[in-house]
């Protein structure tokens, strides 16, 4: 294979070494798993022994201390090329634990006591109690900073009402962290992220994820009725309809979304660009020529992307910086994002037509990451067209409400 993406630092090297233990592991599973659509649970207790749920929780609270986004993302383009249907719910897990440590990182240098020691109490959990994060966010028709599900105000706490869609890894989760709009003591309606349990009385996990590719992702929905918590499960947020905090918060995720695209395309270029399958065929060699160039870019828009990510952090030790900086960085990475999907899934069809016929058989890697790939393009945030709704707007510098 060509130069990959290396991690930059020592945290992100011994991880980038896990994922491609742990990926050898979960390839010798997946073909069951997707041909069966059942969770994969033993890669998730694979996950956990070495420490990768808890891989940017901080060493003194117990994890494992990677605090780069570009190696976090890395390591996720390496667990992908085995088993992509797992790959992409830890990185929804690691999107949420990765933010976490941000807010910890800033409230420890502006010496904010009281947020550190609350950031520091949940990284702290996560590592010890072997939390596993799925996220609830997706809605049918969704307007991404005003979600249908609802927080009420109850007697001595919140009453949460539903439905979500799309939440990977669900299975296994131990923790749904779920958007829900609330009014607040003023009357302003605010959007915030709630924790829940996945043992509540009035969580179901709908047993309903049946698709064409990630098969054993366990995409279920999930469905919210009347699901009791404290009055402390709900508090702070944005206001609903801001678009820059929701862009803060997920400033990221567009990376680790491209980073599964990635790996299941490296792993299918390795699979058919070999001097034995390709000979001295003109049009097969111009294909692999052509999966060369996409993936050398698509890695480049990746690693830049995730490098300004790292650079603004370590700029901003103790703020999140200004709204217009937020909104080029959520930018670049949408645009390597929408990039390294359309080029990863380039990459796929060619090397789906340098296997002949036994690339097209059930059961074939190859036939699975034909199908795989093209989940990216649905990923929030963002889909492909809203995607290019947002980056037309920010490159015209007109307003954009994600709606």
């Amino acid at each position: 294979m060509p130069i990959e993406l290396t991690a930059e630092t020592a945290a992100g090297r011994d991880l980038v070494l896990t994922a491609e233990r742990l990926a050898k592991d979960f390839a010798g599973r997946a073909a069951a798993h997707d041909r069966e659509a059942s969770y994969p649970f033993e890669s998730i207790d694979a996950l956990w022994r070495a420490g990768y749920l808890a891989a940017p929780v901080p060493e003194e609270l117990g994890g494992l201390g990677v605090g780069s986004i570009h190696d976090l993302v890395v390591a996720s383009g390496r667990l992908a090329r085995g088993d992509a249907s797992i790959a992409i719910g830890v990185n929804m897990h690691l999107v949420v634990v990765a933010g976490l440590a941000r807010r910890w990182r800033m409230a420890r240098a502006a010496r904010n006591r009281r947020r550190e020691l609350a950031f520091g109490g949940s990284l702290q959990r996560i590592a010890s109690d072997r939390v596993v994060i799925a996220t609830a966010m997706s809605e049918p028709g969704q307007d991404l900073t005003r979600p249908r599900t609802q927080a009420v105000r109850t007697g001595d706490g919140w009453r949460i009402d539903g439905h979500k869609i799309f939440c990977t890894m669900s299975p296994a989760a131990t923790v749904l962290l779920t958007s829900v709009c609330f009014t607040d003591e003023t009357g302003v309606e605010r959007y915030a992220y709630v924790e829940i349990p996945a043992a509540t009385p009035g969580v179901r996990i709908n047993d309903d994820w049946d698709a064409l590719g990630m098969r054993a992702s366990g995409s279920h929905s999930v469905t919210l009725d009347g699901v009791e918590l404290p009055e402390s499960a709900v508090r702070g947020g944005f206001p609903a309809g801001e678009p820059v905090p929701y862009l803060e918060r997920n400033v990221a995720s567009g990376l680790f979304h491209a980073s599964a695209s990635l790996g299941i395309a490296e792993a299918a270029f390795v699979r058919t660009a070999s001097p034995e399958r390709v000979g001295g065929d003109a049009r097969a060699r111009m294909l692999v020529a052509e999966s060369a160039i996409d993936l050398a870019t698509s890695r480049a828009a990746i690693a830049r992307a995730a490098r300004l990510i790292d650079d603004h952090d370590a700029g901003h030790p103790t703020e999140v910086g200004t709204d217009e900086a937020i909104t080029m960085l959520f930018a670049e990475a949408q645009a390597a994002k929408t990039f390294v999907n359309e080029a990863a899934t380039r990459v796929v069809d060619r090397a789906l037509a340098l296997s002949g016929g036994s690339g097209y058989l059930n059961g074939s890697p190859l036939a699975r990451a034909y199908r795989d790939v093209r989940a990216g393009a649905f990923m929030h945030p963002l889909g492909a067209n809203r995607a290019y709704d947002f980056l037309a707007d920010v490159a015209l510098g007109h307003d954009h409400r994600l709606h």
